[in-house]
C-alpha cells in the first residue's frame, strides 16, 4: 500500500504528455497541410510559375510553411525526451518498494515471495 502513490506518479505523466502529444500532432498535420498545399499549387501550375519566374517566391513560401512544422517537431522531441526521462521514476519506485519489502520481511515476518510479487505487480500496473 505504501507504493500505491508511486504507481499514480507513473500513470500521470503518460496521461498528461499523451494529451499534449495529440495536440502537437494535430498542429503538425495542419502545418504540413500548408506546405503541402503550396507545393501542390506550384506543381499543378508549373508553367505559370516558370513563365513568371516564381520559383524563388514559391520556394520561400514553402520554406515558411515548413518552419512551423519544424518548430512543432522540436517541441514533440522535447516532450518525448521528458516522457523517456520520467521512466527513471521506475527505478525510484523499485528502490522504495524493495526497502519497504525488506522492512516487512524483517520486522513483520512477511514471506518474501508475496512481497516481491506485489512489488512487480505495482510496477507493471503503473507502466
Amino acid at each position: 500500500m505504501a507504493a500505491f502513490p508511486f504507481s499514480i506518479m507513473m500513470i500521470m505523466p503518460a496521461i498528461i504528455f499523451g494529451k499534449v502529444m495529440k495536440e502537437l500532432g494535430n498542429k503538425m498535420k495542419d502545418a504540413y497541410g500548408v506546405a503541402g498545399s503550396i507545393a501542390e499549387q506550384a506543381i499543378s501550375s508549373i508553367r505559370t510559375v516558370y513563365s513568371y519566374v516564381g520559383e524563388k517566391q514559391t520556394i520561400k513560401a514553402f520554406n515558411l510553411g515548413l518552419e512551423k512544422s519544424m518548430e512543432i517537431g522540436i517541441k514533440q522531441g522535447q516532450i518525448k525526451g521528458v516522457i523517456i526521462g520520467s521512466i527513471g521514476l521506475l527505478y525510484a519506485t523499485w528502490a522504495f518498494q524493495s526497502w519497504v519489502g525488506s522492512v516487512l520481511v524483517r520486522t513483520k515476518g512477511e514471506s518474501g515471495g508475496p512481497v516481491f510479487c506485489a512489488e512487480i505487480c505495482i510496477i507493471w500496473g503503473g507502466l
